[in-house]
C-alpha cells in the first residue's frame, strides 16, 4: 500500500468484544461522536474477520504480529503446554486464579506470554517498526514484546498474594505503560481511583485514555501509539453483546480525550491516521441451563487432568475450555482413545464443530448428526481471499457453498484458513470443539455467561468486528485481523517479516 501520508503518526485502538451491530446502533443514535467523525471521513467495515479461537490472547497475538496461531503459537486463553506438562490459564475466572495462585497466573500473563510463549520466530509491529527507525508505544496491551527494558512495580496486594514472588523487567516498545505495574514516570497522581484492585490495577479504559492523553500533551507521542480498551468485554459478557452501545459511548469518550489534544478534530486527523478495531465480538448465550455444555460430565468415562496438576500417567486427556471453544489434548498413547472420544462428542448435538487433523486432511464433524467435511490446501476451489482449497464431504457442516471453482463462506467467515491456522499450531489441542450459537462450554473453573455474551467460536457473531481507518485511501474489500500488522508496516514503509 505504501506510505500514503508521510508525516502523519498513527494511533491504533483495539476495543475488546467490539460488536458491529452495537456500533451501528451507537452511530444511528449519535452516541459516539468521535467514532462517527472518523467513520465519516475514512474507511469503515463491519465485516473484519477475527482469528480462531476468538479469544483475546490469540487475537492480540495475531494483531501484533500479523500471523496465525500456527506461527505465533498462542492458541487461546486456556491451553495445555505439552513441553511443560501443565495447563496454561491466563486468569479466565476468579476460581482459576485461586486454584493456580496469583503468582502463577500473573507470571504467565505478564511475563511468559510475551517473552516465552509467543514465538521468537515472529516479530511484533513494535519490534519491526523500532528496528526500522520509528518510535512506538503501547498502553495496556496484551502483546507488547520489543527490545526496550522496563522495570515493573508490583502493587503491594499483588506482592502479598504472590508471596513476594513477582517482579523483574519486561521487554517492550520505547513507551510502554501497563497500569500500575509499568506506570508513566512523573505521573503518580493520574486517576488514582482507577488503579486499585477493583479497577484491575489500571488496566481499564479510563486509565488507557488518560495515559494516552498525557503522552500526547507532554510531547512524547511516538510514531505508533497503540491502546487496548478492555472494559467493553466485561460489559458485553453481562448483556446482549449486540446492545452494548452504552459501553461504546464510554469507549468514545477515551477517543475524544485523544482527539481533543489537538487544535480541533480536523487537526487530529491532519496529524494522525487513526485505526480502530475489535479483537473479537461476542454472541448471546441463552438463559436455560441446557445451553451450558458441561464437558467434564460428557467425558466422565475418561480420566481428565486437573487444573494445577501435572500428568501422573493415568490421565487420558486435558480439557481446556475457552468459553465457546475448547481444546482437547490426548495424554496417553492408547490407540483407540481418539476414536472413543470422537464417538462420545459426536453424539452431542449442542456441539457445533469437532475438528482435527488426519492423514493430511483437516476433518470437521457436526455434533449430533455425524456429517463431516474434509479440506486441505489445493487448487480445486478459490475463496474471496484468493486462497485455494480441496474440499469433500458435506459443505453444510461449515455453511459453505461450492460451485464453479469457488467457495463462498456463510456463517463461518474465512473458516478453512482460520481452522487450519489453529490446527497446525503445536500448542493447539488434538481435537478442537466449538459450541452452537446460543451455547457455551463449561468446566469447574469456568464462569457461566447465561443471558450474556460469550466468544471463542468460529461463528460470525463471535468473529466479525468493526475496522475503521481515518483515511479514505485505505479501502479494504476483505479485511481480516491478521492483515492489520501488514497494513501498519506498509504505512510506515517497513517490510513485513
Amino acid at each position: 500500500m505504501g506510505n500514503v501520508a508521510v508525516g502523519k503518526k498513527m494511533i491504533f485502538l483495539v476495543v475488546d468484544s467490539f460488536h458491529p451491530k452495537a456500533l451501528k446502533r451507537a452511530l444511528e443514535r449519535r452516541m459516539v461522536p468521535a467514532l462517527e467523525f472518523i467513520v465519516n471521513r475514512g474507511f469503515c467495515s463491519d465485516r473484519c474477520v477475527s482469528v480462531f479461537p476468538t479469544m483475546t490472547p490469540t487475537c492480540a497475538s495475531s494483531i501484533a504480529t500479523g500471523t496465525l496461531p500456527f506461527q505465533h503459537l498462542i492458541p487461546g486463553f486456556v491451553w495445555y503446554h505439552r513441553r511443560e506438562k501443565r495447563i496454561i490459564n491466563y486468569g479466565m475466572s476468579p476460581l482459576a486464579v485461586i486454584k493456580l495462585g496469583v503468582r502463577r497466573v500473573v507470571q504467565d500473563l505478564l511475563f511468559n506470554l510475551n517473552h516465552n510463549q509467543l514465538s521468537n520466530k515472529v516479530k511484533t509491529i513494535y519490534e519491526t517498526l523500532e528496528q526500522g527507525g520509528f518510535t512506538t508505544g503501547a498502553v495496556n496491551p496484551f502483546i507488547f514484546r520489543a527490545c526496550r527494558e522496563h522495570n515493573t512495580k508490583m502493587p503491594l496486594s499483588l506482592k502479598i498474594a504472590s508471596a513476594f514472588g513477582l517482579g523483574g523487567p519486561v521487554l517492550g516498545p520505547g513507551k510502554l505503560f501497563l497500569g500500575r505495574i509499568v506506570p508513566p514516570p512523573g505521573l503518580k497522581g493520574i486517576l488514582l481511583t482507577q488503579q486499585h484492585f477493583f479497577h484491575k490495577y489500571g488496566v481499564n479504559d479510563r486509565y488507557s485514555g488518560a495515559v494516552a492523553e498525557w503522552i500526547i500533551r507532554s510531547g512524547f507521542q511516538p510514531d505508533l501509539l497503540s491502546l487496548y480498551l478492555p472494559d467493553n468485554d466485561g460489559y458485553a459478557h453481562r448483556r446482549d453483546p449486540a446492545l452494548t452501545e452504552d459501553s461504546l459511548a464510554r469507549v468514545d469518550r477515551q477517543l475524544q480525550k485523544i482527539m481533543n489534544c489537538f487544535r480541533d478534530w480536523e487537526d487530529a486527523l491532519e496529524k494522525n491516521i487513526f485505526v480502530i478495531a475489535g479483537d473479537h465480538s461476542q454472541s448471546l448465550v441463552e438463559t436455560s441451563g441446557e445451553h451450558i455444555i458441561n464437558l467434564p460430565a460428557i467425558l466422565n468415562r475418561f480420566s481428565l487432568l486437573k487444573l494445577g496438576k501435572s500428568p501422573g500417567g493415568g490421565e487420558d486427556m486435558a480439557v481446556c475450555v475457552n468459553e465457546r471453544m475448547c481444546h482437547i489434548y490426548f495424554l496417553n498413547n492408547n490407540a483407540d482413545l481418539r476414536g472413543r472420544v470422537l464417538e462420545t462428542l459426536g453424539r452431542e448435538s449442542r456441539i457445533d464443530q469437532i475438528s482435527w487433523k488426519e492423514n493430511g486432511w483437516y476433518r470437521v464433524a457436526r455434533g449430533g448428526n455425524g456429517e463431516e467435511i474434509f479440506f486441505r490446501p489445493g487448487d480445486v476451489y478459490r475463496d474471496e481471499y484468493g486462497q485455494g482449497w480441496e474440499i469433500s464431504g458435506k459443505p453444510a457442516v461449515l455453511d459453505v457453498e461450492l460451485g464453479e471453482g469457488r467457495v463462498v463462506y456463510g456463517d463461518y467467515p474465512d473458516t478453512f484458513n482460520r481452522l487450519m491456522g489453529l490446527l497446525e499450531c503445536e500448542n493447539a489441542g488434538d481435537v478442537v470443539l466449538t459450541a452452537r450459537p446460543g451455547y457455551e462450554f463449561m468446566d469447574e473453573y469456568s464462569t457461566s455467561h447465561r443471558g450474556g455474551g460469550s466468544h471463542g467460536a468460529l461463528h460470525r457473531e463471535d468473529s466479525l468486528v468493526p475496522l475503521a481507518i481515518s483515511d479514505r485511501g485505505y479501502s479494504l474489500s476483505n479485511p481480516r485481523l491478521q492483515d492489520i500488522a501488514a497494513l501498519i508496516r506498509a504505512y510506515f514503509g517497513v517490510a513485513s517479516e
